[in-house]
């Protein structure tokens, strides 16, 4: 899993300053270990293999008790729960993608409130996304800031971010999407003389 260096940190906490100076727009930079702990679908898979195991057994002859087919079946479910939660990275495989995606997109948006990035005076708050177990990127922006920017530019901004984080930059990613939406946003929300950062500068780890 990726750690992040205080060099790290302050690149992103430098890019954010530096955009914010060419715009009035509020950038926060948020990165989550994973976006859910995805408890259920390996229990499920544990259960499902324990479940088989008596029919197995019926189908290849064996003689055993049902008692201690129990026992075994009991002990499968265990054991199979214990490797599928404690191995990392293991049971996120058993995760179909859309969950995974849907998941990671659900905590980008909650996290875009629970920063307080609508609030900004003058609705440019911009939130830039990463959950790195999901390898999942999202830029969520305030209402009107999509449409002002056009489709193309803004899907650009995010092509580039999200071919970052796949192949491992993730610092990189970070400090090129915000530096590219300060420069796209800077013609329709020009900086202001009186403005004062809102939100917060730095790397946010969940």
């Amino acid at each position: 899993m990726i750690r992040f260096s205080a060099d790290d940190k302050a690149r992103i906490t430098a890019a954010i300053h530096a955009a914010e100076k060419s715009t009035s727009g509020e950038f926060v930079a948020v990165v989550a270990r994973a976006s859910d702990h995805y408890v259920l679908l390996p229990l499920l898979w544990s259960a499902i293999l324990a479940l088989l195991f008596p029919g197995a057994c019926l189908l290849a002859g064996s003689s055993i008790r049902w008692v201690h087919l129990y026992q075994i079946q009991l002990l499968t479910f265990i054991a199979l729960a214990i490797l599928l939660l404690s191995v990392p990275g293991l049971h996120l495989r058993l995760i179909p993608r859309r969950v995974k995606h849907a998941r990671a997109g659900r905590l980008a948006k909650a996290q875009f409130y629970s920063q307080g990035v609508q609030l900004t005076r003058h609705h440019s708050g911009v939130l830039f996304f990463v959950s790195l177990a999901e390898r999942y990127v999202e830029i969520v922006a305030d209402k009107g800031i999509h449409e002002k920017l056009g489709e193309a530019h803004w899907k650009g901004i995010i092509d580039e971010f999200v071919d970052r984080v796949r192949r491992g930059q993730v610092v990189d990613g970070f400090v090129d999407a915000i530096g590219a939406c300060g420069a796209a946003m800077a013609e329709h929300y020009p900086p202001d003389p009186g403005d004062t950062s809102e939100l917060s500068d730095g790397l946010i780890e969940l």
